[in-house]
């Protein structure tokens, strides 16, 4: 049983990282007796690190057929990013002061935080509530593989209206709440050539922008 579960947490982070990185093409059909070999792992719990993923959305589960990527679809991108910004401002009311000193003492991090997901899920990991924790997590995971274009594309942009340490450090909340969700606007308007970039660079490592 332990063999079992250490296989399965081997598969299940292998597979959710190259998930993540963008390492399977858009509308790719992954199959467990393919990825046995690289992963050194047997069918079984491949399968069920397979059906996890899919439980996340990270994969489509067709079945009878099998286990898909997810094509970069740009109206359900549209509704991840809106459905993102609604997150990040549920978040931040929950935020404690404290919570939120903290996030601001980290200013000299210009790095973090650039993208869509990266946003929700630092302001929903400094939530107290679980849920929001949880949900910002898997939003995080499904936007990843877009990171490269959207910074690519709107970094520029990102960093002429500040960052999440700036908005937090102004003194109204309705100024953190407006850069916010320009952030996320951003995003939503440029959804059609994010979508069509990424849709053409994702599963070829050598044409993703970074």
């Amino acid at each position: 049983m332990a063999d079992h579960s250490r296989a399965f947490g081997k598969a299940y982070r292998a597979l959710h990282a190259d998930l993540r990185s963008g390492r399977f093409a858009p509308g790719t059909r992954i199959a467990a007796s393919d990825l046995g070999p690289r992963l050194q792992v047997s069918a079984t719990p491949i399968r069920e690190a397979l059906s996890r993923l899919a439980g996340q959305s990270l994969l489509i589960d067709r079945p009878a057929i099998g286990y898909f990527v997810p094509t970069v679809d740009p109206i359900e991108l549209k509704d991840i990013y809106a459905f993102a910004a609604t997150l990040a401002l549920g978040a931040l009311g929950t935020l404690t002061e404290g919570a939120i000193a903290g996030l601001v003492k980290s200013r000299s991090e210009r790095s973090r935080h650039r993208t869509a997901g990266e946003l929700v899920r630092a302001i929903g990991s400094a939530s107290p509530n679980l849920v929001l924790q949880k949900v910002a997590v898997n939003i995080d995971d499904r936007l990843a593989r877009l990171s490269g274009v959207e910074t690519h594309m709107l970094l520029a942009a990102d960093q002429s209206e500040g960052n999440l340490e700036d908005w937090l450090a102004w003194p109204s909340r309705r100024q953190t709440v407006q850069g916010i969700n320009r952030f996320y606007r951003r995003r939503i308007l440029a959804v059609m050539e994010i979508a069509s970039t990424a849709s053409r660079a994702l599963g070829n490592p050598d044409n993703i922008v970074t």
